[in-house]
């Protein structure tokens, strides 16, 4: 029972450190560009919601509600919450349509690999069935 617990402890904690890591790595780019994480890029989006058109719009709107679950999912993994593990569930068809992995160093590795993208979208959709796995056999 110990190890059970021990067990689902890293995975919740694994996945809270990558979502965490993604939240710090999106707003030091945002700073970088002299913009306010999260509220100078969601302001664009609002301000350009006219001109974007239905279909952009509707995935602009997925991309921000993901922004800000992976935010939640974050806070929940890291405080150990198990049924943040149905959170991490509902993010993964996201995260495949709109390009996000939860292993979110492949985003910095991507800036490295421009030209492998074949690789890339390999890697995401292998993190995004680690997820699923880890999740539901450790979680």
């Amino acid at each position: 029972m110990i190890r059970r617990r021990a067990r689902i402890k890293k995975s919740l904690l694994t996945w809270g450190l990558l979502d965490a890591f993604y939240v710090v790595w999106y707003s030091m780019r945002s700073w970088e560009n002299d913009r306010i994480p999260y509220i100078t890029d969601l302001s664009n989006t609002l301000a350009l919601g006219t001109e974007l058109g239905g279909p952009n719009m509707a995935m602009a709107a997925m991309s921000w509600l993901l922004q800000f679950s992976i935010i939640l999912s974050a806070a929940l993994f890291l405080c150990g919450y198990r049924w943040a593990r149905y959170l991490g569930y509902a993010q993964i068809p996201f995260r495949l349509l709109l390009v996000y992995p939860s292993v979110s160093l492949i985003l910095v590795a991507g800036g490295y690999w421009q030209d492998h993208q074949a690789m890339l979208v390999v890697l995401v959709l292998a993190s995004e069935a680690l997820k699923a796995w880890s999740l539901w056999r450790f979680a």
